[in-house]
C-alpha cells in the first residue's frame, strides 16, 4: 500500500486520509504552478465575492450561518476584514486629503474650536488606517452586552460578526470617499450609512421586531462609535503630552 508523501499516512484513494494532500504527486513543472496560483487567486475571488455579497444583501442571516459552522464557502472573518481594510487604507491615501484638508478650514475658522482639538484631529487623520483596528473590537463588546440573553452570542461570535460587518461598513465609506470627489461633504455621512447597515444587520441576525431592534440595534451602533471616538481622542491626547510633549493639562 502505497504512503502519503507529505504525512506517511497509508493511502486509500485519490486523497490522503489524514493530510488531503493527493496520493499522485507529479514532479514540479512551470504549468504545474500557474495552474496553482491561478486556481488559489481564482477561488480567493469567488470566496470574496461571494462573502461580500451574502453580507450586503443579507449580513445577519450570514453570520448565524457561519457561526453555526457553515463555513467552506465564506473567507474567514478577520480575513476579509483585513482584505477590505487593505483596499480601504489604499484609497484612503488617495482620496483623503481633500476632506481633511476641509475639515482643517472648518476647525480653524469656526469660532470656539480649542487648538488643541485641531492637533487631536491631524493626529486621528494620520493614524486613522491603524486606528480602524479597535473598532470591531469595541463593537464586539457592545454586541455582546446587548444580545447574549436573546441570541446566546459569546464574545469570540461577536468578533467575528464583527470583522464581518465592520469590513463591510468600510466599503461604504470607500463609496463614500469617491463620491467626495462630486461634493467633499459626502464622507460626513458615513457614520449614518453604517449604522443604517448594522442596524439591519442585527435585526436580522436577532429575530427582534422592527421598532424593538432599530432601538437596540441603533443604542448598540451609537454606543460602540461614541466609545470608539472616546478611546482615539484619550489616545490622541497622550500622545501630545507625552509624545509630543504638548502642554494640555
Amino acid at each position: 500500500m502505497e504512503k502519503c508523501l507529505n504525512c506517511g499516512a497509508e493511502v486509500q484513494g485519490k486523497y490522503c486520509h489524514e493530510c488531503g494532500q493527493e496520493s499522485a504527486v507529479k514532479r514540479l513543472e512551470v504549468k504545474t504552478i500557474f495552474h496553482d496560483v491561478t486556481h488559489s487567486i481564482l477561488h480567493w475571488e469567488h470566496s470574496i465575492l461571494r462573502t461580500f455579497k451574502e453580507l450586503l444583501v443579507n449580513p445577519g442571516k450570514t453570520v448565524k450561518k457561519y457561526i453555526s459552522g457553515s463555513r467552506k464557502s465564506f473567507v474567514k472573518p478577520f480575513s476579509y476584514f483585513i482584505f477590505i481594510q487593505t483596499i480601504y487604507v489604499l484609497f484612503f491615501h488617495w482620496l483623503s486629503g481633500k476632506y481633511f484638508a476641509f475639515l482643517r478650514v472648518s476647525f480653524t475658522v469656526s469660532p470656539g474650536v480649542e487648538p488643541t482639538a485641531v492637533e487631536v484631529q491631524q493626529i486621528v487623520s494620520n493614524y486613522i488606517n491603524y486606528l480602524n483596528f479597535f473598532i470591531p473590537f469595541v463593537f464586539a463588546f457592545y454586541f455582546r452586552l446587548f444580545y447574549k440573553k436573546k441570541t446566546g452570542v459569546n464574545y469570540a461570535e461577536s468578533l467575528a460578526s464583527a470583522f464581518y460587518w465592520m469590513g463591510t461598513v468600510m466599503f461604504f465609506s470607500i463609496v463614500l470617499m469617491v463620491l467626495s470627489l462630486i461634493d467633499v461633504r459626502m464622507w460626513n455621512f458615513r457614520a449614518a450609512v453604517s449604522s443604517v447597515y448594522l442596524i439591519y444587520a442585527l435585526i436580522q441576525f436577532s429575530g427582534m421586531p422592527l421598532v424593538r431592534g432599530i432601538i437596540k440595534g441603533f443604542i448598540t451602533s451609537a454606543l460602540s462609535y461614541l466609545s470608539f471616538a472616546a478611546v482615539i481622542f484619550l489616545l490622541g491626547i497622550a500622545y501630545l503630552q507625552f509624545v509630543k510633549g504638548v502642554k494640555i493639562f
